[in-house]
Formats: C-alpha cells, sequence, structure tokens
C-alpha cells in the first residue's frame, strides 16, 4: 500500500465512526507519508448523490487516518517512487511511505517494523 492506491476498511474503530466512515468502505490513500502506523484515506461520500446534484461545486469527500492495520489494498495504483517522493514533505527518502510485504518501508528501502504485518514491532 502506497500513495494514491485504492484501499478497504477491513477494521472499524470508533475514531473512523466519528468520522462516518464505515465498514467495508473503499478510499484512496491521500498522502505520501505514512504517520504513526497511519495512512491518511480519502472517501468518496457518494451516499447522497442527490444531494451533491443539486449542490454543485461542494467538497462531498471524507477524510480519515486509517491505521495500516484495518486496511486491505483493494488496488495498486503503481505510484512510482519519484511520485511518492515529491509528495513527500521536503522530498525526504527516508520517510516512511509505503506497506510492502508486511513492512513499512521509506524509499531507501529501510523498514521500520521488525515483524512483517506487525506494524507495531
Amino acid at each position: 500500500m502506497k500513495f494514491l492506491d485504492k484501499v478497504k476498511v477491513i477494521n472499524l474503530r470508533d475514531s473512523y465512526k466519528n468520522e462516518n466512515i464505515s465498514l467495508n468502505e473503499i478510499g484512496v490513500i491521500w498522502e505520501s507519508e505514512i504517520r504513526d502506523n497511519c495512512f491518511y484515506v480519502m472517501f468518496d461520500d457518494d451516499s447522497n448523490k442527490k444531494f451533491y446534484d443539486e449542490k454543485p461545486g461542494q467538497n462531498f469527500f471524507k477524510y480519515c487516518t486509517i491505521n495500516i492495520k484495518d486496511l486491505e489494498l483493494v488496488k495498486n495504483n503503481n505510484t512510482p517512487d519519484n511520485l511518492i517522493l515529491e509528495a513527500l514533505p521536503k522530498n525526504n527518502p527516508k520517510w516512511w511511505c509505503k506497506v510492502e510485504d508486511g513492512y513499512i518501508k521509506n524509499l531507501l528501502g529501510e523498514t521500520k517494523n521488525k515483524i512483517p504485518y506487525d506494524y507495531d514491532s
């Protein structure tokens, strides 16, 4: 999982419910970095299309910080590392920015977690 990949919420926490996020809701990773083992995800709130049509120009997206272990990859959008690097604050390749093979990695290939899929290790 990385910047611009499509993901699904597979575990619902109260903090997500408070942002009107539901189980199995699909969104897009909207920021390139990982903070506190979480991605910032954008969800297209299409539950009220009639209202959208009546109010053009309104922002009808929901945003929520979602823990990596509560997400499942739906579609790899093949975002290249150079695009991820451009989106990282200060273009720092040492920032944690993707999950590969169960590891949180930066663009130098360094891993944060010691045990795959145990993101808190």
